[in-house]
C-alpha cells in the first residue's frame, strides 16, 4: 500500500473512524484502524468494536493499492502532529511509514488477516429496508432523544434508543426510568409493517456528532441484525462515510402507556428564562436534592440544601389549573427544557407525584419527567 494525500484529509478520516475503537477491545487487533488504498484513487479508513463500525473514504494519489492495520490511538496522535501539506503513507510487511516534509516516521502494523470483516461491507439493499431522512432534522432529533438513554450497563436495553419504523415516519424513544424522550420524524420509504429495533445510544450519539452541519439526506439500511447509516459529505468531512451498528436484543418498555392524553394543569413559560433560573437556583440544590416549582399565576423556582443555603426566583408564566408544588432533579429538568427548540415550553402536570410532560410549540417532541417526592 502506498498513497499521497493532504494531511488534513488523512487527519479527518483517522479521527472519524477512531471513534469506533473501544477502550475495552476484546481482541488486540480491534485497537487498530484498517486502511485500504484502492486503484480508483480512494483511501478507506475504518474501525470497529464488532458493535459500532465507522468508515470514511477520501481521495488520494494511490501508487500501490493495498491495505494495512495501524495502531489507532498512536497513528491518530502522529497524524495530528504532522505539519500541513502533502503527506505520504506506505505500508510494507510489518510496518507503515509516514512521510511529511523532511520527516519520516515508522510504526509497527498489525496483521491484516487478523482483522475481522466489517459488518457494513455487505451492503445488499435488497436484503433490508431502506429509508432516507433529512440530515438536519435527524441531527436535531438525536440531540433531543439520546440524552434520555441510560448509562447503566446492568440494564442494557435502556442504554439504547428504540426506533419504530413505518412507511413515511420513524419514532425515536429513550428512557432511563426517570425521564422519557420521544421524537417523530418524517422519512422517505419504510417497511410495510412496523419494524422496531433498539440501537445503542453510543452509535446514535456518534451519528448525531457526524451530522453536525451536514446538509442533504441520510440513508439508513436496516437489515436483520444491523443498520448502516450513510451520507455523502458533512461539515467535518467533505467525503462520504458510513456508520453501522448491531441491535440491542431485548424488550424495550412499552413507553406509550406512560404518556397520558392530557393533564388538568398546564404551565406555559419562556424556555430561556426557565433554563436560566433553573441553573441559578439549582446551584443551591446539592447532595442530589431537587428544585421545587410552585405553579400558580407566577412560577416560583426554589431550592434548599441544609447547611449550604437556599434560593428562589419568580418567573412570569401562564398557568391554568389548581396551585401545586412539584419537584424535579435540576439536571433532568434542564435537559428537557434545552432539548425543546421553540421559544416557549408547555408543561402539563397532574399533581406532585405523577410525571410531568414537557412539549414545545411544534408538538413533535415529548419529554416525560418523573418528579422527586418531597418529604
Amino acid at each position: 500500500m502506498k498513497f499521497r494525500c493532504e494531511r488534513d484529509d488523512l487527519v479527518g478520516a483517522v479521527q472519524f473512524a477512531s471513534r469506533a475503537i473501544s477502550n475495552r477491545a476484546t481482541l488486540p487487533v480491534l485497537s487498530g484502524l484498517r486502511m485500504e488504498a484502492t486503484e480508483d484513487g480512494r483511501v478507506r479508513v475504518a474501525a470497529t468494536d464488532l458493535e459500532l463500525t465507522m468508515e470514511t473514504v477520501f481521495a488520494a494519489a494511490v501508487d500501490e493499492p493495498g491495505k494495512a492495520i495501524v495502531p489507532g490511538r498512536l497513528f491518530g496522535e502522529m497524524t495530528r502532529n504532522l505539519s500541513s501539506g502533502q503527506v505520504s503513507v506506505a505500508g510494507t510487511d510489518g510496518e507503515v511509514e509516514i512521510g511529511s516534509g523532511r520527516g519520516r516516521f515508522r510504526v509497527r502494523s498489525l496483521t491484516p488477516d487478523d482483522y475481522p470483516a466489517l459488518p457494513i461491507e455487505d451492503r445488499d439493499d435488497s436484503a433490508g429496508v431502506q429509508v432516507s431522512v433529512n440530515a438536519t432534522e435527524l441531527a436535531a432529533a438525536l440531540s433531543q432523544v439520546v440524552r434520555a438513554a441510560s448509562g447503566d450497563e446492568s440494564r442494557q436495553i435502556l442504554t439504547g434508543v428504540l426506533c419504530e419504523l413505518e412507511i413515511g415516519s420513524v419514532t425515536l424513544a429513550a428512557t432511563d426510568s426517570y425521564r422519557l424522550a420521544v421524537r417523530t420524524l418524517e422519512v422517505v420509504g419504510g417497511p410495510e409493517e412496523q419494524r422496531k429495533v433498539v440501537l445503542p445510544a453510543r452509535t446514535l450519539g456518534e451519528l448525531g456528532r457526524a451530522l453536525q452541519g451536514a446538509a442533504g439526506s441520510v440513508t439508513a439500511l436496516v437489515k436483520e441484525n444491523l443498520v448502516a447509516f450513510s451520507v455523502e459529505g458533512s461539515a467535518e468531512l467533505a467525503n462520504e462515510w458510513v456508520i453501522g451498528s448491531r441491535f440491542i436484543e431485548g424488550e424495550f418498555p412499552k413507553y406509550r402507556q406512560l404518556i397520558p392524553d392530557s393533564y388538568p394543569n398546564t404551565l406555559v413559560v419562556d424556555r430561556e428564562r426557565l433554563l436560566e433560573v433553573t441553573k441559578r437556583v439549582g446551584l443551591l440544590a446539592q447532595n442530589n436534592l431537587p428544585v421545587k416549582l410552585q405553579l400558580a399565576a407566577e412560577l416560583e423556582v426554589s431550592a434548599h440544601t441544609p447547611d449550604v443555603g437556599e434560593g428562589q426566583e419568580v418567573i412570569e408564566a401562564e398557568y391554568e389549573g389548581e396551585p401545586l408544588v412539584i419537584a424535579f432533579n435540576p439536571q433532568f429538568l434542564a435537559d428537557g427544557a434545552s432539548a425543546i427548540s421553540s421559544q416557549r415550553i408547555e408543561m402539563q402536570v397532574g399533581d406532585g407525584l405523577k410525571p410531568a410532560i414537557l412539549r414545545g410549540e411544534r408538538g413533535d417532541f415529548t419529554y416525560l419527567l418523573m418528579p422527586v417526592r418531597l418529604s
